[in-house]
C-alpha cells in the first residue's frame, strides 16, 4: 500500500497542566491520550502521531501511515504532533510561556526529521490556524522563525 500524500505539519497541545504526567516516561502518557481518544471520542486510535513531553521526549501514537484524527478537514494530508502542557494558554503566547526548552529542541529535531522523511511536506502550522482555539498556544511561523 502507497504511503498516503503529506504535506503539511500541525502542532497542538494537550492542554494539560505542567505537572500531568511530569514525572512518567512519554509512553504513559501517549497510553492516557489514547485512551482519551478511543474511550471518551470512540476513535479507533490516539488523533495525534506524535507527543513531547516536557523532559524533550518524543513518543509515538498513531502510525504516520494512517491518517490522524486532529484537525477537521487537514487530516488526509498532515501528520499531529502534540505538546504536552498548555492548559490556560492563549494564542498568541510565546513558546516557553507554556513549554520547556527540551520541548522547543524536539519539536524542531522531530520536524526536521519528518520533513526527510516526507520531503513534500511544506508547511507547519498551528492547530489554531484552522480552528477557532487557542491551541497549541504559540504563533508557529512566528516560532519557526525564532521570533
Amino acid at each position: 500500500k502507497p504511503m498516503r500524500h503529506i504535506n503539511e505539519i500541525i502542532i497542538h497541545c494537550t492542554a494539560t497542566r505542567k505537572s500531568w504526567y511530569e514525572d512518567r516516561p512519554v509512553e504513559d502518557a501517549v497510553k492516557e491520550l489514547t485512551r482519551w481518544h478511543v474511550e471518551d471520542n470512540s476513535w479507533s486510535d490516539c488523533g495525534y502521531h506524535f507527543a513531547v513531553n516536557r523532559k524533550g521526549e518524543v513518543g509515538s501514537a498513531r502510525p504516520v501511515e494512517r491518517s490522524g484524527a486532529h484537525c477537521r478537514s487537514r487530516n488526509k494530508s498532515s501528520i499531529g504532533i502534540t505538546l504536552l502542557g498548555g492548559r490556560g494558554g492563549q494564542a498568541d503566547d510565546q513558546f516557553l510561556e507554556n513549554y520547556t526548552y527540551e520541548q522547543d529542541v524536539a519539536l524542531r529535531d522531530l520536524i526536521a526529521d519528518l520533513k526527510e522523511a516526507h520531503p513534500k511536506i511544506s508547511k507547519i502550522s498551528g492547530h489554531n490556524e484552522w480552528s477557532n482555539k487557542a491551541c497549541p498556544c504559540f504563533d508557529v511561523e512566528d516560532w519557526l522563525i525564532g521570533d
